[in-house]
């Protein structure tokens, strides 16, 4: 019997090649059209799609996997039996594709896709969508919002030190005097004894918020003293900015399972609500993009968030696989 003959290589990578696109963030909609037209070439070709898009949800797990490899551990294998073919072909480039991609990906993915392996390590970590409480330290307490890691630092001390890797962080010290705690997010320090403060470390920047009690946020040139409803921003280009005041009940409306916008941008809400909700949302074209935002969504409500901005600005929703959304 003739074995069916492979589909060829280059589409595979084509597929695999279009995936890498949209999910890159730089998709315009001339790709999108594009991409459109080369599926429809054939069956084929939108088979090979669907796979890519599988192949590339999957990563996520294959990064895991590395990153618990790089700690030593190490699977057995039994000897292959001699002329048996164990994996097909198919199964081997597919693999060879996951393989080579994630080698990559796994330390830096795009768009937040999945954990690097600096948060696969982490002492704390939540999912997307979880929050988390935790007793870190005595006299500090965490809470954790989605997609967050957070570490233990050493100390040499009496007083806790912890790294926000990437995500979001409430922290409520009622520390003794004279034994501060410390948050580390890239290279600012929190420092706080009695005081309650939100951190957000995301995208190469840092936002700290305080909303009781005094916090002292140093990046080792200019330090900032905060106190309740004073926020400061750092970002490893433009250093340490100026403490402004601010509303600090939108800054922490996540604790009750709520996000409040008002007057941002659609895009930049967006990447807030890919942090909570299944899947991805691009948003495309600069116009819809910079459309302003005002309301309340609830977190646990947010799988209607595409049909809300359609009723909002009549956007298009276009659904394409591995839970990805075109809005337009």
């Amino acid at each position: 019997m003739t074995e069916p003959t492979d589909e060829p290589d280059s589409l595979r990578r084509e597929a695999l090649a279009w995936v890498v696109r949209l999910r890159s963030g730089e998709a315009t909609n001339a790709d999108l059209a594009d991409l459109q037209a080369w599926r429809e070439q054939s069956s084929e070709h939108d088979s090979a799609f669907r796979q890519a898009a599988t192949l590339w949800r999957d990563l996520k797990q294959t990064a895991e996997q590395v990153s618990r490899s790089q700690h030593g551990r190490r699977r057995s294998f039994g000897a292959v039996p001699t002329g048996r073919r164990l994996v097909s072909r198919r199964g081997f480039l597919w693999g060879a594709a996951a393989a080579s991609v994630a080698a990559y990906l796994a330390y830096d993915p795009p768009m937040q896709l999945w954990p690097s392996f600096q948060e696969l390590n982490a002492d704390y970590r939540t999912a997307k969508g979880e929050r988390r409480d935790i007793d870190i330290a005595d006299g500090v307490t965490v809470t954790l919002n989605t997609m967050t890691s957070l570490s233990a630092l050493p100390s040499g001390s009496d007083n806790p030190r912890f790294e926000l890797i990437a995500g979001e962080v409430s922290v409520t010290a009622e520390r003794a005097a004279g034994h501060p705690m410390t948050v580390q997010a890239l290279d600012v320090q929190m420092v706080a004894t009695k005081a309650t403060f939100n951190t957000r470390c995301l995208d190469g920047e840092v936002m700290v918020t305080c909303i009781d009690g005094q916090v002292e946020v140093d990046n080792g040139q200019n330090p900032v003293r905060l106190e309740g409803g004073q926020q400061v921003a750092f970002s490893m280009t433009r250093g340490l900015g100026a403490r402004v005041n601010v509303d600090s009940s939108e800054t922490t409306a996540w604790r009750s399972g709520l996000l409040v916008v008002r007057d941002r941008p659609l895009a930049d809400v967006v990447a807030d609500v890919n942090r909570y909700r299944p899947g991805r949302i691009v948003v495309s074209g600069d116009e819809l993009a910079k459309r302003l935002v005002n309301g309340t969504f609830h977190l646990d409500r947010l799988e209607n968030f595409p049909n809300q901005v359609q009723q909002l600005f009549g956007a298009n929703i276009r659904q394409l696989p591995g839970g990805l959304v075109i809005l337009s």
